[in-house]
């Protein structure tokens, strides 16, 4: 590969990487006005900076995936309101492409949520994550309606639902109330991945 074939790869990546940011930032915006809350307020109730909100919604900010729960929590919305993409209109039945999936907007790289069904408008929702090494969202963790059913298809993860301990490996599933406090946490040095179902859609 030339110098400039390098170059130009490079510049690729960073546009693939800018969209989703800027993406990010018009979502943060709307929501936030629809919640009639001013930057200051946002930042008070989620516990994050005034700054690092204000670059985000600019489409500059660098948030982290723990970051975008606390935002969703204060607006008082699902975090699956950050998934990208349209919301296609309901059919009896649809496909989704694997490589056509909508994502969370993150910039985190090893942090990847898909959704697998078109949306979270349906009466079920399914999700595939890969946690990143080391990650735990303890200190935010999830509360939503429904129930919800894990199965780790790679790596290992730590899942603790109100207060309950529970180690999965590959193979392994788990199902329980998502209206009560539920964190994740992979303590291993390599990814994990997990196929999620919920019902009603609430993540």
């Amino acid at each position: 590969m030339t110098s400039a074939d390098s170059h130009g790869a490079s510049a690729s990546v960073d546009q693939v990487d800018e969209l989703p940011m800027r993406q990010l930032g018009q979502l943060l915006r709307a929501l936030r006005a629809d919640a009639g809350l001013t930057l200051a307020e946002l930042a008070g109730a989620a516990d994050v900076s005034i700054g690092l909100i204000s670059q985000i919604e600019r489409g500059q900010g660098n948030p982290s995936y723990n970051t975008l729960i606390k935002l969703a929590h204060s607006l008082g919305v699902k975090v699956g309101e950050f998934f990208g993409g349209q919301e296609p209109e309901q059919k009896a039945a649809e496909v989704v492409r694997a490589g056509s999936r909508r994502r969370l907007l993150l910039s985190e790289h090893d942090m990847v949520y898909e959704l697998l069904t078109p949306s979270m408008n349906g009466k079920l929702g399914m999700i595939r994550a890969q946690i990143a090494a080391g990650w735990s969202n303890e200190t935010v963790p999830y509360v939503h309606e429904g129930e919800e059913c894990i199965i780790v298809v790679e790596g290992s993860l730590l899942v603790v639902v109100s207060g309950e301990r529970y180690g999965l490996e590959e193979g392994d599933s788990l199902t329980y109330d998502a209206s009560v406090p539920h964190w994740y946490a992979n303590t291993t040095g390599r990814l994990a991945v997990l196929i999620g179902a919920m019902t009603p859609p609430s993540f």
